[in-house]
């Protein structure tokens, strides 16, 4: 039986439809292969190490890359830990889609280079998307050929920053939309649910690139509100449920946003904010600015957007559409009238995105090309629209212009991704770079190398562009895990903080970078001069200049393998040094622990010096801070938890440790006369309190010793001053607080002294549940960590202990604005002011509190008082 005529039109015509969508499919990956094959010869050519952000980024991208090395994705500490690996503003899915990317090609600068093709693929088809909605399947290859060799985009693929991925991301994200409101898809609510993904995508990357949908993310709310009006009306029609239908579509995406972004989000979003904040007012005092007050400032984009896509190609595409213009000018054509109903509405959405985000641009008060960056796809989008449009006129010269584009988008690709031929683009080019000699490998290798079996921390006092402290820190990251590198932040009057603080430290001649000044430069001098330090490797570098690494002679921590017995007990072996026998400040403790490798690897010491005829070892004792103590402690983690015990291969045999640590020991003035014993035990992670078998001496006290003289500086016990900074909370010490938080979290790169600390508090707290010093010291171990609720816990077990100190009820309210939880938080704030009504910081917090639980008077009456 034939089929009716009909149908086989519509079956050969479907045919067809697939055919040449395989056909834009062959091309779009023949494309993504050939930017993928220009991207690795790319790499191949380039040796210099990552600059400034692009180290941090390197950085953060390994830590990603190693917690997914072992995956639990049942455990909320894993998810805990994943997240922290990216607490700041920059978004963790550019790192996660480069962790794969390691796990086959190897970690590295290379490596995190070619991760960026997997967003470029992204780009390429949403653009084409975007074409072909917009247009035609023309429009959407052309405006990926000029995307894949837009000089703004090579540079930005070539590089390792997120700005490229937060780029394809938008530009997908704005697909998704795009359909959703423009073609009225059959599945409404699942593609509801796709542009709710593509949000949460675009928070996962940089939350700030959320801004730049803010004009269509406005017009969708609107038009979900009026939806919802419109059927009261009669002539609407539409009545019953359904007037629910577009705000419960918005309502899902953003459900869909909120749990895709919100794990994350929620447990980073105050350092997020902060970091925010922190870019904005770098990019003031760094970047060049133009605000929107000049009207330079207003033309700095639209002048630049053309140079990015490159000149001579935007100055192609004009040329030939005003020729186009022309020759149907002559043929008779005159525009039509303006476009309304539906043409006006998609026109309008159409402009919405690009116009929007330039606007947020321009007023921005620091100007960069990858701010504006992800706005390039909508030009690439409006050249190809103007391509095809042009091309579909049967003229003899069509061809040959076709050509030239392509000519004139390779040239681009040729002249700004490898420097070849004459650059016509407008836009700096950035070919590789071959020179070798930043030894940023061999340092970290040279470091490792004497201390292999721990963690390293390297204090950075250059900045340059290829010697910084970023790179460093990504390259012991990459080498195993074995070293971290930092800047120094102690102030210019208190620098022996940072020489106590570290064993290792990088100077620089010549040049030192941006961000150098007269304290790096006195602390180098300090280095070079001490003779607690030694020289431990030099350097030439490219620059003519020469890079140093110094060591302490006598690490703070000394690692040694050595065998073991099972089930011999580990010991310790402490030993005191005062500089002079009629001082005891300061004083050193010099401790050497043997053992089986886990168990001081991941050990806590509980170590307390007390009267001799005080009670018996073995029980935990306390620690009074009172004029005339008796007693104090020395808690800390084997090694301050920067043991890395080695990992045998093949047959494992008894395994054990000899471990060396070198710290200052704090004592409390004035201390009681008297013979002084000291009592050690060994805390596992699981809580047991282990007996440690003790080869000390005593102290023999006498009345008028334990001032200070000058000493060679030694290494901080972090959970000493961890105690000492609870006290300042406990008085309302901020300020100081976190600026000795910050030279701390710079010695210990991953703040194992808080959960460390966090664990001893605890075991102390068992015994003396009432020890209000250890209580603050412990709300403030678990609040640094982001533990909200444990902290909360905290700070209501001291309430009742400290009723009368404000600085508590000020704590715990701050907890639970963190919680989002401003009901709980406002009578505690409340209640503080009344304690303390000059406190300027509270009067903010009330603020807040009032605004977050929508009291909107009491917020304004705070602010007019």
């Amino acid at each position: 039986m034939r089929q009716p005529r009909g149908r086989s039109l519509s079956q050969e015509s479907a045919r067809q439809a697939r055919g040449r969508d395989r056909t834009d499919a062959l091309v779009l990956l023949a494309l993504w292969l050939g930017c993928l094959l220009a991207d690795g010869l790319w790499v191949g050519q380039h040796h210099l190490p990552p600059a400034w952000d692009q180290g941090d980024h390197l950085s953060r991208a390994l830590g990603f890359w190693q917690v997914l090395q072992q995956p639990a994705p049942w455990s909320g500490a894993w998810w805990f830990e994943l997240w922290n690996q990216s607490p700041s503003y920059r978004g963790p899915l550019t790192y996660l889609v480069s962790a794969p990317v390691f796990s086959l090609l190897g970690p590295g600068f290379g490596a995190a280079i070619l991760s960026n093709s997997l967003f470029n693929g992204l780009l390429l088809a949403s653009v084409y998307g975007l074409g072909r909605l917009a247009h035609s399947r023309a429009a959407g290859l052309w405006a990926a050929l000029f995307l894949a060799c837009a000089p703004a985009l090579l540079n930005q693929r070539s590089d390792y920053l997120i700005d490229f991925s937060l780029t394809a991301v938008l530009t997908a994200c704005w697909w998704l939309l795009a359909v959703a409101v423009l073609t009225r898809p059959r599945r409404r609510w699942l593609w509801a649910g796709a542009c709710g993904l593509g949000l949460g995508a675009v928070v996962l990357t940089r939350p700030t690139g959320v801004v730049l949908l803010w004009l269509p993310l406005v017009a969708l709310g609107w038009t979900g509100l009026a939806a919802l009006v419109a059927p009261l009306r009669l002539a609407s029609g539409r009545r019953g449920p359904r007037r629910w239908d577009p705000l419960g579509r918005c309502a899902l995406a953003l459900a869909i946003a909120a749990a895709i972004a919100g794990p994350w989000f929620s447990q980073n979003w105050l350092t997020i904010l902060s970091t925010i904040n922190k870019a904005r007012q770098w990019g003031v005092a760094y970047q060049e600015g133009m605000g929107a007050t000049s009207l330079a400032g207003w033309l700095f984009y639209p002048q630049l957007l053309p140079t990015m896509l490159g000149q001579t190609l935007v100055a192609l595409v004009a040329a030939g559409a005003l020729v186009a213009l022309a020759l149907a000018w002559r043929r008779g054509w005159r525009p039509g009238s303006w476009p309304r109903g539906s043409q006006r509405r998609a026109l309008l959405w159409w402009l919405s995105f690009p116009l929007g985000g330039l606007l947020v641009c321009v007023l921005m008060t620091s100007k960069d090309f990858r701010f504006v960056l992800p706005l390039l796809p909508q030009l690439g989008l409006a050249l190809g629209v103007v391509t095809a449009q042009t091309a579909a006129q049967a003229r003899p010269w069509i061809r040959p212009w076709q050509g030239a584009l392509v000519a004139g988008a390779l040239s681009g690709l040729l002249s700004n991704h490898f420097g070849l031929g004459p650059n016509l683009t407008g836009f700096a080019p950035h070919p590789p770079r071959g020179e070798r000699g930043w030894p940023v490998e061999a340092i970290v290798a040279t470091i490792r190398s004497q201390s292999p079996h721990q963690l390293s921390t390297l204090a950075v006092l250059p900045d340059h562009e290829f010697l910084n402290a970023f790179n460093l820190d990504a390259e012991g990251r990459r080498q195993q895990f074995k070293l971290a590198a930092r800047q120094t932040l102690a102030p210019l009057d208190q620098l022996q903080d940072d020489l106590a603080g570290f064993d290792w430290f990088l100077l620089k001649g010549g040049h030192q970078g941006v961000m150098s000044d007269e304290r790096q430069a006195k602390l180098s001098e300090l280095v070079a001069q001490s003779p607690a330090f030694e020289p431990a490797g030099q350097w030439p570098l490219p620059d003519g200049s020469r890079a140093d690494l110094y060591r302490r002679r006598q690490l703070s921590l000394a690692v040694d393998p050595i065998d073991w017995t099972a089930g011999q007990p580990a010991s310790l072996v402490a030993s005191l040094q005062a500089p002079a026998p009629e001082r005891l400040e300061p004083l050193g403790l010099s401790l050497e622990l043997q053992g089986p490798s886990q168990q001081l690897a991941t050990g806590l010491l509980l170590l307390e010096w007390r009267p001799r005829a005080a009670s018996a070892p073995g029980t935990l004792g306390t620690d009074a801070a009172s004029p005339g103590a008796t007693s104090w402690r020395a808690d800390h983690a084997i090694g301050q938890g920067m043991v890395r015990a080695p990992q045998p291969k093949g047959r494992p045999r008894p395994g054990g440790l000899r471990i060396q640590e070198q710290l200052a020991l704090q004592l409390p003035a004035p201390l009681a006369p008297g013979t002084y014993q000291l009592h050690a035990q060994l805390l596992t992670p699981k809580g047991q309190v282990l007996p440690l078998k003790v080869t000390s001496p005593t102290i023999q006290v006498d009345a008028g010793i334990g001032k200070p003289i000058e000493a060679p500086p030694l290494a901080a016990n972090r959970i000493t001053v961890l105690r000492h900074l609870g006290q300042q909370l406990r008085a309302g010490q901020l300020d100081p607080l976190f600026a000795r938080v910050g030279q701390l979290n710079q010695t210990d790169p991953g703040q194992v002294y808080l959960r460390d600390g966090a664990a001893i508090l605890r075991a102390r707290l068992r015994q003396d549940p009432r020890n209000l010093d250890d209580l603050y010291a412990l709300a403030l171990a678990q609040a640094l960590q982001r533990q909200a609720g444990s902290a909360a816990a905290t700070l209501a077990r001291i309430l009742p202990l400290d009723p009368t100190n404000p600085n508590a009820l000020l704590g715990l309210g701050v907890v639970n604005l963190y919680r989002f939880k401003p009901g709980a938080a406002k009578p505690l704030l409340e209640r503080a002011a009344q304690l303390d009504p000059n406190n300027e910081t509270l009067r903010t917090l009330r603020i807040v509190a009032s605004a977050m639980g929508l009291d909107w008077g009491h917020a304004l009456s705070l602010l007019k008082s």
